[in-house]
């Protein structure tokens, strides 16, 4: 369905302060400033290595206890991991793959975050479509006090919304912090202090229904318990997007026109599925 080469955000450069940094589908690492992604697969028996989330300065798979360091290399075992790719830190410190950053005030607020630490991540899957999922991402429509989001329509005044995009991404921006969607699987938001990544993963790309999801967040070390609380409404906003998508059971279709400026971006996330979707 997609076409090859899209933007993949992995997750923040402080999630590799311990070297390794397990996703749900690779291993990221950082290797003498070299950002490696390995596939998740233990080379000797086929089985799953580490849990996503996990940080640490190697990597063990369970079954055999066969251990491997941040190259890939074996520590007690004669298997490598092999390396898939090198992939790229921008200047935001986002890690990612297929994307270039633009020259934009979003880069920035993210790069002056200079003592972010990884705290934990949100795991999830469904059985809905992740391009509906997508698209309720960029959608400001819904957030609205009789929407599906009656707790986040009290917190963020839509008037004040401020609308910006690129050719693939869009921001939603508001006094304290903003929403970042980059095409096709990831969500950020952040907030002075926090920052939080979320990716969707299809369970076949070649396939509209059935996806995964994590959610990572990271946290200044002077953010207080209260505050991180608050900034973690991502996650339970997100699972009620799960639950909306999952009630949208025909294939997408792209938004032609916006009845109103809440669903302008659902527009230009449409104009981006015809040019890089293939049917």
């Amino acid at each position: 369905m997609l076409i090859d080469n899209v933007p993949k955000i992995y997750g923040h450069i402080s999630s590799l302060n311990k070297n390794i940094f397990v996703l749900p589908n690779c291993i990221i690492s950082n290797n003498k400033n070299d950002i490696l992604k390995f596939n998740r697969i233990c080379p000797h028996r086929g089985y799953k290595i580490g849990n996503p989330g996990e940080q640490n300065h190697s990597i063990k798979c369970i079954l055999h206890g066969f251990e491997f360091d941040c190259e890939g290399k074996p520590i007690n075992n004669e298997n490598e991991l092999k390396s898939q790719q090198t992939l790229s830190v921008g200047k935001s410190g986002l890690i990612f793959e297929n994307f270039k950053e633009p020259d934009h005030w979003w880069v920035d607020t993210i790069c002056n975050e200079k003592e972010l630490i990884y705290e934990r991540s949100y795991q999830g899957n469904s059985v809905g479509s992740w391009l509906w999922m997508m698209e309720i991402q960029a959608d400001l429509l819904h957030v609205q006090k009789n929407g599906i989001h009656p707790v986040l329509s009290e917190l963020v005044d839509l008037d004040n919304v401020k609308m910006e995009n690129g050719d693939n991404w869009i921001l939603q921006s508001f006094d304290g912090g903003f929403w970042l969607f980059i095409y096709p699987y990831t969500f950020v938001e952040w907030a002075p202090g926090c920052l939080g990544i979320n990716y969707t993963i299809p369970n076949d790309k070649q396939q509209e229904f059935g996806f995964s999801w994590i959610t990572q967040f990271y946290y200044n070390k002077n953010i207080s318990e209260q505050k991180k609380k608050e900034f973690e409404l991502l996650e339970p906003v997100f699972k009620e997007d799960v639950e909306a998508v999952e009630k949208q059971i025909i294939p997408y279709f792209p938004l032609k026109k916006a009845l109103n400026r809440l669903e302008e971006h659902c527009v230009h996330f449409g104009q981006w599925f015809k040019n890089n979707v293939i049917s």
